[in-house]
């Protein structure tokens, strides 16, 4: 068992080790396979322990679709929690993102033409990122992409572990950070990750995708500048886009009353409940494998 990293010398390989080899500039991206010989039906765990960095990609590919750069095709956990088959967005901010200190739990289940592949982060499950039916191609092995000097990470097995294990835990989360729904307008998600102490990213989705970093001193929040993706949202939804986008900047406290969060900005307070899971990716939004 060991990596076989691209032609690119970006991916540098020790023992189960991978880490950046340092380059920079438009050609940085490094790429890796974990080759085995117990690749095809039946179900395999691997641990992906990371250990320096942060925004690097985890997942599974075949060897013909295996190569430098965007050559890499496959199906693919990472960067801000996103899902990708190595070319083009699959899902946004499916999950959390993770990065140094963060380990990193990948189950794949093959039985024909249907194949899962489920994910975990320090222990907690995730839930299935991709559902495959239909597609009886090259075995599936592990792969990582790397594009920053700091990215390290280390794989090891574990022991076959069942799909529940993966699931998400029910409920609501037991902080502010996690995945929230408008109470009134479905149409507004909210999604709040911890930066560090006293810091969130709090991310908002209409038509638009907007986030902005909220900052918490001695109980006194104050919101950055709100950044956003600059499509036309459809005309139902401009009234409510502009809407949020006033309220992620007026941010002046996030807090629990319950199963609920509530979003104040000013004299103005939104209530959230907590978002329903991501469902998964299937077949037909992974181009590669529909060619």
């Amino acid at each position: 068992m060991s990596w076989n990293s691209d032609e690119s010398g970006n991916a540098v390989a020790s023992g189960g080790e991978v880490k950046h080899g340092g380059a920079v500039g438009s050609e940085k991206k490094g790429n890796a396979m974990w080759m085995e010989d117990n690749s095809g039906e039946g179900v395999q765990c691997w641990n992906f322990d990371i250990t320096g960095g942060k925004g690097m990609w985890v997942g599974v590919g075949t060897q013909e679709n295996f190569g430098s750069g965007y050559k890499l095709k496959g199906l693919m956990y990472g960067g801000p929690g996103n899902l990708s088959d190595g070319g083009a967005l699959v899902t946004g901010h499916w999950g959390p993102k993770f990065g140094e200190g963060d380990k990193i739990g990948m189950r794949i289940e093959i039985s024909g033409d249907r194949t899962t592949l489920a994910f975990s982060k320090n222990g907690v499950g995730l839930g299935v990122a991709y559902d495959i039916s239909g597609w009886t191609g090259s075995p599936l092995r592990p792969v990582v992409s790397l594009d920053s000097a700091d990215q390290s990470v280390v794989i090891s097995s574990m022991a076959v572990c069942s799909l529940e294990t993966m699931a998400p835990a029910s409920g609501p989360p037991a902080g502010v950070a996690g995945s929230w729904q408008h109470d009134k307008e479905q149409k507004c998600q909210l999604s709040i990750e911890a930066e560090e102490a006293g810091q969130w990213r709090v991310g908002a989705k209409v038509g638009n995708s907007m986030s902005c970093i909220v900052t918490e001193n001695s109980g006194v929040f104050s919101a950055g500048p709100v950044m956003s993706t600059m499509m036309m949202p459809p005309p139902e939804l401009q009234t409510l886009e502009t809407s949020v986008e006033q309220l992620l900047s007026g941010i002046t406290n996030i807090a629990r009353e319950g199963d609920k969060l509530v979003v104040t900005a000013g004299d103005r307070s939104e209530k959230f409940c907590v978002a329903p899971g991501s469902t998964p990716a299937t077949k037909d939004r992974v181009r590669w494998m529909n060619k």
